[in-house]
């Protein structure tokens, strides 16, 4: 269970832990700084696409609504059963939207999908099944009771819960939620998320590049996955690796941000302010050292109401400890029990050669096969082959490599950014 606290009961700020965290440990470490968002709005279920449910929702009608055809044919009463060569006359014809009249034994009514089932009708026999002449059906095989129908509530029940608070809603909610008639649904507000860059070798593209210096491609990214995840992005531009001036920016995106993110400088060296500027800023937090390769340091915290992550400066890193922090924290603050990712088993076809001790994501691409290539050892400041994969492979910290033929865990792009 998540426990939200305030920052205030989180005691002064701490130093960095000498020993290694688990993933889970440093997750449920990450979300303790942030606390659930209290404010909803009421949206149409066609805006509700990656939204935070605000409250549980029971079904209104029954799924279906009444007993049905599941196919296209005939519908007959069938009783103890129908041999083959049954021969039967068709009265009726019945198409989805349309009452029928009732049918008696010996006799059958045209109908289509979804078409309801007459009274006396027990079963349909689907249309390829039977031969045709004139107004008399043949049968072509056994038929009983129950064949192809769909019974009235079969699926759902009225006034069964269907959707619990904290989901996070997609397609298939919105699909559920406009079969039961309801056209506008409680959310949670979307998190607002603010991003800063920190560095002072640091340029913005579209400027020039001196000796020594790099682009900033971090906050570009970072912006990128919070928006396609659905949150709200602040860009909260760019400081130097100057403790006050971060503080300050901190600080101020606080009052208007739920997350305050900065990347660069959550490691411990003498260049890395990040936890000094927490704690100029007025916040409260610790630094992490994570059994996580890429993505090894990193400083979570609060700065008054705002919650607080400090990622790692190398691109690889700090998309992988977005992926995991940041959906802790974003879970939080949304009310959804931060779940740990699964990923998807799947076969290396690669050898990758690596000391046990700590989790570690590299960039793999799917082969035609069905198993997955590993792109070598990406490297923590390496885009390309984050570009040339499908998604990221997991291996275990107690793992010492990967063999062709080991079980990796898969973690695609495609729906791997969504927090």
């Amino acid at each position: 269970m998540t426990i939200a606290i305030t920052p205030q009961a989180l005691g002064a700020l701490r130093e960095p832990r000498k020993d290694l965290l688990s993933v889970p440990e440093a997750c449920a470490c990450a979300a303790r700084y942030a606390a659930r968002l209290r404010e909803t709005e009421t949206v149409p279920i066609f805006g509700s696409m990656g939204r935070t449910l605000a409250a549980a929702v029971a079904a209104r009608v029954a799924m279906p609504p009444f007993t049905q055809s599941a196919m296209d044919g005939y519908a007959l009463a069938a009783g103890d059963g129908l041999p083959p060569g049954s021969r039967i006359d068709v009265i009726d014809r019945i198409a989805a939207g349309s009452v029928g009249k009732r049918v008696l034994e010996g006799k059958a009514s045209r109908l289509f999908t979804g078409a309801p089932l007459p009274d006396g009708a027990d079963a349909v026999v689907m249309q390829e099944h039977v031969e045709r002449e004139g107004n008399v059906i043949i049968l072509g095989r056994p038929i009983r009771a129950g064949d192809n129908v769909r019974y009235r509530g079969e699926d759902i029940e009225p006034l069964e819960p269907l959707l619990g608070a904290g989901e996070r809603l997609d397609a298939r909610h919105v699909a559920l939620l406009a079969a039961q008639g309801i056209d506008r649904i409680d959310v949670r507000i979307r998190a607002r998320i603010a991003v800063i860059s920190t560095g002072d070798e640091l340029r913005q593209p579209g400027t020039g590049l001196e000796a020594a210096a790099i682009y900033d491609s971090n906050r570009p990214m970072l912006l990128a996955l919070i928006a396609q995840a659905g949150l709200i992005a602040i860009d909260g531009g760019w400081v130097p690796d100057d403790a006050g001036r971060l503080s300050a920016r901190m600080r101020e995106l606080a009052e208007c941000a739920d997350l305050v993110i900065t990347s660069g400088g959550a490691s411990v060296g003498e260049e890395d302010h990040a936890l000094t500027a927490l704690q100029r800023a007025g916040g409260q937090g610790e630094a992490l050292r994570i059994a996580l390769k890429p993505g090894k340091p990193a400083v979570v915290g609060s700065i008054g109401a705002a919650a607080y992550l400090g990622l790692p400066g190398n691109p690889v890193s700090s998309l992988v400890s977005w992926l995991i922090l940041g959906h802790a924290m974003v879970s939080t603050l949304e009310g959804r029990p931060p779940r740990r990712r699964l990923g998807c088993p799947i076969t290396s076809r690669s050898r990758f050669d690596r000391r046990p001790g700590r989790a570690e994501f590299v960039p793999a691409r799917l082969l035609e096969d069905g198993g997955v290539e590993i792109l070598g050892r990406g490297g923590s400041a390496r885009l390309r082959p984050l570009v040339q994969a499908d998604g990221l492979a997991e291996i275990a910290a107690e793992n010492a490599g990967v063999l062709p033929g080991d079980t990796v865990l898969f973690h695609p792009f495609r729906d791997g950014f969504v927090v």
